[in-house]
């Protein structure tokens, strides 16, 4: 009896083996948005915030090859619609339900959490074996990169209270002020951003300067967050306008560096990005979850860049502390929540647009 019941089983298993079909990683059916490794055949490696995975395919069968991570949680849309949260903490092949009609149907995998919470491996998707998958219709022309700390990676937007400690599922990067800002102007969004790094100080260190754990410059270089081996060419994606929120964390304890220190490494920064991407328009943020000194230091800085370096294409948006309600507008570990993050994206979006010339969608903001 057991012999037959196996022999069924397994026969059952090939069946359904058989009614479905593989699509690699690495097929161009797929399109990334973000840093992603592709050294290895058949896989997609990333861990920075907001990196996508985007493509077309048909019928209602659909299951992901992806190796997740303990930490990590990913938002997944079908039809532009958000269809589910998905956690996978393990190697494993993850099947979505519920998907209604077996006509063409869009797709886009966004990692929600930042880098420090894992390493994504995407392997690639299984469908009906008569299904066709197929490269997503093209991203938006316009590109935005974001440049940041927590604020940006979206820590805690859906946290409830002030109160609440921090938990990764609470952590949602499409709700960070960087994507709001990106659906306003219709732009990719590349999110380049670690919880508790500065410039110069990260969040906590005793030390004025930061020895022991990279700061946010000394990882922008690199392809992945977590991972100093491999360099980014900057080449592979040009952005039209860079925004930088950083700060915070230099300034966030009584250890401060000095100002002279945070100015000069800030210079750096900017000529780092310089570099990589040339001449586009950088707008430097300051606040709002710390003022002063932050707020002047960046402004300084922007304003003798401009005269020592003749920058023009340099920027400062200040954002005010009390911009934020404190009963109403903060999430987990007193981080802007979700309705916090839209009124910093409202507060940064007209300047951008006035210095773009870009017009923008406010219909998130009603």
């Amino acid at each position: 009896m057991r012999l037959m019941i196996s022999a069924v089983l397994l026969l059952m298993f090939n069946t359904m083996i058989a009614q479905t079909k593989t699509i690699d990683a690495d097929n161009p059916a797929f399109t990334y948005s973000g840093r992603v490794d592709y050294t290895k055949q058949g896989e997609v490696r990333y861990d920075w915030s907001g990196i996508a995975v985007y493509f077309k395919f048909t019928g209602d069968e659909l299951a992901f090859l992806i190796e997740g991570g303990k930490r990590n949680y990913f938002n997944l849309f079908i039809d532009e619609e958000l269809h589910e949260v998905m956690h996978v903490p393990g190697d494993t092949v993850y099947s979505i339900s519920g998907i209604k009609g077996k006509g063409w149907h869009t797709c886009r995998l966004q990692k929600r959490t930042e880098g420090e919470m894992g390493t994504t491996v995407f392997k690639g998707v299984q469908v009906g074996v008569r299904a066709k998958v197929a490269a997503y219709e093209a991203l938006p022309k316009r590109k935005i990169e974001f440049v940041g700390n927590s604020i940006t990676c979206g820590y805690g937007t859906e946290g409830k209270s002030p109160e609440e400690d921090f938990l990764p599922e609470t952590e949602n990067v499409n709700l960070s002020y960087a994507f709001i800002t990106a659906r306003a102007f219709d732009a990719e969004c590349y999110v380049t951003a670690h919880s508790g790094l500065g410039v110069v100080r990260n969040y906590g260190d005793k030390k004025k300067v930061s020895t022991e754990l990279a700061t946010l410059p000394q990882r922008y270089h690199q392809t992945l967050d977590m991972d100093t081996a491999m360099h980014w060419e900057f080449a592979k994606w040009r952005p039209d306008a860079v925004v930088v929120n950083l700060g915070t964390n230099d300034y966030s304890t009584n250890v401060q560096p000095d100002k002279a220190v945070f100015i000069d490494r800030y210079r750096q920064f900017i000529r780092q990005i310089r570099l990589g991407y040339g001449d586009v328009p950088i707008f430097c943020v300051s606040g709002p979850m710390v003022n002063e000194p932050a707020y002047s230091n960046v402004k300084e800085m922007v304003e003798s860049s401009c005269v020592i370096y003749n920058d023009r294409n340099l920027f400062f948006i200040g954002i005010p502390t009390f911009l934020l309600n404190k009963t109403t507008d903060l999430g987990s570990d007193y981080h802007p929540s979700y309705k916090g993050q839209l009124k910093m994206a409202g507060h940064i979006i007209p300047t951008i647009a006035n210095v773009l010339q870009w017009n923008y969608n406010d219909e998130e903001f009603k």
